[in-house]
Order: structure tokens, then C-alpha cells, then sequence
């Protein structure tokens, strides 16, 4: 009796772990890792994504992101109320979002008070990540779930509404980016994980055409995906000659890049396996460096010293502080695919679009003259009617000692300001992608995106004078740019 009870618990061992492994593949759909990894990376980049918002939407602030969040939940229990089969049982659907919702708030929390990040608004310090992006993206999976089968536009509908709400958090600057995109993908994995055990739970059945991919080389792949890359070129930008004055030294400015980090949202609808119309939101930092040549900084009167006649400048320039161009691209275009089997496509597309240059400023950096307390110089009538005041502001308002003074740095938070501008542009790119499930696909891609904006750059070189005024000179030069785009990319395909 013994050797048989035995017999029947070691057979039965192998076939519980087989039926829990199914129901893990059939529930997990592994979307919501790259939206963690990506947020993960981005992080280092928060404060270049928010100077895009303060940029183009500084004055951002409206509310309806605490309604959109539950918007795709709400349409589920109602379309269910109404009759319409979905996937799951009320019993079923009750307790798989309520184990979502347990384990998407468990995950939140434990974050947002370990981590203890400061939101970018400086409200609170329980920024990371995002809880009403997770709640956003939790109640969208449970809308894909249930209804998703039915038609693929309510799993469309549920992540757009998500995505706004995802946006809508940065533009009222109250999360960074990093926060967003890793709240998303713990919503989705925290779903994925609440159907995995409520089906655990009713013991729901699998059957083989659960577990085996419906999809042939030949089907439309229309598709839906959230793109993480990084840019090179150009390394640098044409700038205008500019000069100290209207006929003085020329500045010989150079503005290089460095890389870029993009982020950006693509879809396209195919008519067929091989040709599709689609659109594409891009938005991408550019470190810019500022480089002046040394023998020029000494040139520049940064505050009128040398225009009104004194013997030398109060300030010297240092240089300039670089800062990141936010570019924002709108495109829309034909997209083509060829498939290599069932599971391998390789696409390609042809875009036009709209690229947005966010307006942007580089900051002098300065420095005392220690020429103006050398009396062989400078006379010490020279030094009363052009330094003395300004010397005894920094002594006697600022507490500065002339020791300090000259170990100081002033920074010119205007010295140089690059106009926002708007373009046409053109893109084009090729990707590889593998449908690893039926509406899921990760992709590999190369984009080529050229514009060529007319930069406006107006020069303060001087500072205000004692009315709060400053002379500003404008220089216009178009300046061509041609990026290519690395990067991969999670797909869902319909």
C-alpha cells in the first residue's frame, strides 16, 4: 500500500507542475519586462525629458488623468453587465482583478517608499514609479483580456487611453519619465500575474489550440508598439557666425551633440500582409556642448565695461554651460512588411511629418577680473567710477569677501537663446521582428530621419543694465540634420 501511494504522488507531481507551467504561458505575455527595462535606462535621462515639457508645455495642468486611469476597467464591467461573453466568469473576473490590483498596488507602494524619489513638482518624495500609470495599464490588460478576442480595437482603445495617461502625469509635472514606463509595465505584468493564479485557483482548463500560436507568415501584422533607441548625428550644429558687438569679434562658437535618447509610439494598419498606412510620435534629447575658442572669450563685454571706456572687463567668460535640445516629431507614411516564416517579418516604411525644435538656452559662466584690483592696471579712479559699485554690492549684500569674489562663478541664465522652430521632414527605417505570441512581437530597428530647420539665435552677451534692459542681436542659419536611430521595441499585434 505504501509503494503504491508512493506510485500515485510522484505520477501526479509531474502533471500539477505541467498544468501550472501552461497556464503561465497562456497568462504571461511578457509585454510589460521591456517597458521596466526602458524606464530603467531612461531614468538617467528625467530631467532632459521634463526640459521638453517645460519647453513645449510649461503651463500644463489639467486633471482628467484621475478618470482616464479606470476608464478600460469601467468598459469591461459594463460591456459584461450587458450581456457581452467575455473570457471569464464573474467569479473568475472578480478575483483575477482583484489579485491584479492587489499585486500592481503591492509593487507600487513598495517602491514609492523605498526608493523615495522626489516628484519633478517637488510635491513629495514618492515619485517611482507612476501608480496611476500602473492603475491605467492594469485596467487596459483586463480590457485585452477579456475583450481583446473579440475585436482588436478594444485592446487599441484600452493602452491609448493608458498612454494619455501616462503622458498627461509628465505634462502636469508630477512624475518623470523613468516613472511612467516602469508603472506601465507593472501594470501589465501585476495583470498577467492575477489571471495566472485566479485561473490556478478555478483550475481552469488549457487545451493545445490555447497554447499553440493562430497566426500564419501570411496574416495582416498590423500592429501597435512603444520604441526605445538611442540617435547619432549630426555632430554638430551650422550655427550663424556671431559677434561680440555689431561690428566686433566673432564669438567662433561651435555646438556640438552628442547621442540621443528617443522614445517614441509607432502603429500602422496593413491592408494585407505587405502594405500598411501608419504614423509615428517621436521625442528625443540632444546633449548639445557649447565650445568657444580661448582667445575669443576675452573679447566679450559682458557688462559694458569696455563699451563705456574702462581699461578692462569686470567679468571674464568661461564658457558656456550646454544644456539638451528637445526635438518632438510627428510623422505619418506607408509602411511595408515581408515575411520571412510564421514568426520572423522584416518592414520597412516610407514617412513625412512635422519636427518641432523646443526653444533652447545656453547660460554663460563668468568670472571676476582680478586685473581690476591691480592698481598698475587699473587707477583707482578707474576702479571707482567703472568696479566700486558693483564690488561693494558683493560685499555688502551678498556677505562676499574680495578673496571670494574671485573664487566665484556668475552664471547668465540668457546669454544665448535658440528660438523654437518647426520643419518638414522625412523619415525611413527597416526593423526585424519576431511574433514570439499572436498579438506580441518584439522588434529590432534602424530609422533614418532627415530636417533641416531654420535655427534662430539671439545673443545676450551683455548684461542687463541697471533698468533691466540688455542688447540682444538675432542670427538666423538653417541647419541640416540627419539622424539614424538604433534601438528595439515591443509590439502588440492585431
Amino acid at each position: 500500500m505504501q509503494d503504491s501511494t508512493s506510485s500515485l504522488t510522484s505520477s501526479a507531481l509531474p502533471a500539477k507542475q505541467k498544468k501550472t507551467k501552461e497556464l503561465f504561458q497562456q497568462n504571461f505575455s511578457y509585454m510589460g519586462i521591456p517597458f521596466i527595462v526602458s524606464g530603467l535606462i531612461v531614468k538617467k535621462q528625467n530631467q532632459d525629458f521634463r526640459t521638453l515639457r517645460n519647453r513645449f508645455q510649461p503651463t500644463f495642468h489639467h486633471e482628467y488623468d484621475n478618470y482616464t486611469q479606470y476608464v478600460p476597467l469601467v468598459t469591461t464591467w459594463g460591456m459584461k453587465l450587458a450581456g457581452v461573453e467575455s473570457r471569464s466568469s464573474w467569479k473568475e473576473l472578480t478575483v483575477s482583478n482583484v489579485f491584479s490590483a492587489a499585486l500592481m498596488a503591492g509593487f507600487v507602494n513598495t517602491l514609492k517608499y523605498t526608493t523615495k524619489e522626489m516628484r519633478p513638482d517637488n510635491s513629495s518624495n514618492n515619485s517611482f514609479p507612476s501608480g496611476h500609470t500602473a492603475t491605467a495599464f492594469m485596467c487596459a490588460t483586463i480590457l485585452h483580456k477579456e475583450y481583446g478576442m473579440l475585436s482588436p480595437w478594444y485592446s487599441i482603445g484600452g493602452y491609448t487611453l493608458a498612454g494619455i495617461t501616462g503622458i498627461t502625469r509628465q505634462l502636469n509635472n508630477r512624475h518623470w519619465i523613468g516613472d511612467v514606463l516602469v508603472g506601465a509595465g507593472i501594470g501589465m505584468i501585476s495583470t498577467d500575474l492575477g489571471y495566472f493564479f485566479s485561473d490556478l485557483i478555478f483550475r481552469k482548463n488549457t487545451t493545445s489550440s490555447q497554447l499553440t500560436t493562430h497566426f500564419n507568415r501570411y496574416d495582416t501584422p498590423s500592429f501597435l508598439s512603444l520604441n526605445m533607441g538611442f540617435a547619432t548625428g549630426p555632430s554638430t550644429l551650422r550655427t550663424a557666425e556671431l559677434y561680440d558687438t555689431e561690428e566686433g569679434t566673432p564669438l567662433g562658437m561651435r555646438l556640438r551633440t552628442g547621442t540621443s535618447t528617443v522614445v517614441s509610439a509607432e502603429g500602422a494598419y496593413f491592408f494585407n500582409a505587405y502594405i500598411g498606412l501608419g504614423g509615428r510620435l517621436r521625442v528625443a534629447t540632444v546633449p548639445v556642448i557649447a565650445d568657444i575658442p580661448e582667445e575669443n572669450k576675452k573679447h566679450f563685454d559682458l557688462d559694458n565695461d569696455l563699451k563705456e571706456g574702462a581699461p578692462v572687463n569686470m567679468y571674464l567668460l568661461d564658457g558656456l554651460e550646454s544644456d539638451h535640445l528637445g526635438m518632438c516629431d510627428i510623422d505619418l507614411g506607408l509602411y511595408f512588411s515581408y515575411p520571412l516564416s510564421n514568426r520572423f517579418l522584416i518592414g520597412s516604411k516610407l514617412l513625412a511629418g512635422r519636427r518641432t525644435n523646443a526653444n533652447f538656452t545656453l547660460n554663460s559662466i563668468s568670472r571676476i577680473n582680478p586685473a581690476i584690483f591691480d592698481r598698475q592696471k587699473v587707477s583707482q579712479e578707474a576702479y571707482d567710477q567703472f568696479y566700486k559699485a558693483d564690488v561693494d554690492y558683493y560685499i555688502q549684500q551678498e556677505g562676499l569677501s574680495i578673496q571670494e569674489m574671485l573664487q566665484s562663478t556668475f552664471i547668465d541664465e540668457e546669454f544665448l537663446h535658440i528660438r523654437k522652430s518647426s520643419t518638414f521632414k522625412l523619415g525611413t527605417g527597416l526593423s526585424l521582428a519576431y511574433r514570439y505570441k499572436e498579438n506580441a512581437a518584439l522588434r529590432l530597428y534602424c530609422d533614418y530621419d532627415f530636417a533641416s530647420p531654420r535655427l534662430t539665435y539671439d545673443l545676450k552677451n551683455s548684461w542687463a543694465d541697471e533698468d533691466g534692459n540688455r542688447e540682444v542681436r538675432s542670427y538666423s542659419k538653417r541647419t541640416p540634420m540627419h539622424n539614424f536611430t538604433f534601438g528595439a521595441s515591443i509590439a502588440f499585434m492585431f
